[in-house]
Order: C-alpha cells, then structure tokens, then sequence
C-alpha cells in the first residue's frame, strides 16, 4: 500500500502542475502599397519571416498555463480577447498592427491565470521595415 501511495501521489501532483488550456488563430491582413509594419503586441515571443505574395499571416499561440480549460479558452478567444486591430496610413505607407482589447488580469477561482502569447508573423517580402517593440523578437 505504501508504494500504491508513493507512486499516486507524484503522478496527482505532477498532473496538476502540467495543467493547460491552448489555441491557436489565425489572421489574414491584405497590403497594397505598405513599406513599413509597426507592431505593438504585448508579447516577448515575436517571430517574423519573409513570405511571397501581399498578404501578412498572424498565427497566435495562446497558452493558459493554470488552467486545463479548454471551452474558456474557446470563449475568450471568440470574444475578441486576442483580436488584433490594424491601421493603415496611407501618406506613411505604414501599417499599425496592435491589440484590440486591453488585457485586463484573467481570474480563474479567485487565482491569477497566467496567459502566454507567441506569435508567428509572415510579412510579404514587398514590405521593407517591421518595427517591433519586443527586444526579443526575431526575424528570420
């Protein structure tokens, strides 16, 4: 019985520190005439490769690490919570690509849920500059 016990334990334990929630979405931007991107994304984890064509493909990776709730997940991803909002200035040549929602703090029973966001950015080769206020973001 102490051995049923001793094995039991780690695996409850170690089940419960591995608890996840994840998605994954996709957006599609259309660019005529854009030279220049400036992306404001609140995240660390940015990366950005070249593609051919006109169109900048966004795949977000959205992790809950303190939760193993995948219909919230859903729900908060439908809601808009990870949406991005994009302006274009016309007389620049610039593209704004930001957040649209603020991200307020998310509460899963009365505990602060950790949410990690990675990006995977492809940018048609036509564009010629992608500022980036992450320090680590990476451009392949």
């Amino acid at each position: 019985m102490k051995y049923f016990i001793a094995i039991l334990l780690p695996i409850l334990f170690s089940s419960s520190l591995f608890a996840q929630a994840t998605a994954s979405v996709n957006e599609i931007i259309s660019v005529a005439n854009i030279e220049t991107i400036n992306l404001d994304l609140d995240s660390d984890d940015i990366e950005i490769k070249e593609t051919k064509g006109s169109r900048i493909i966004i795949e977000s990776h959205i992790k809950l690490t303190t939760v193993s709730n995948n219909a919230m997940l859903d729900f908060l991803v439908n809601s808009g919570r990870y949406a991005l909002e994009n302006k274009t200035d016309a007389t620049t040549q610039t593209l704004n690509i930001t957040r649209k929602k603020e991200k307020n703090v998310l509460l899963v029973k009365g505990k602060e849920c950790e949410e990690i966001i990675r990006y995977n950015i492809l940018v048609p080769a036509s564009v010629k500059i992608v500022n980036t206020k992450s320090p680590t973001a990476s451009i392949k």
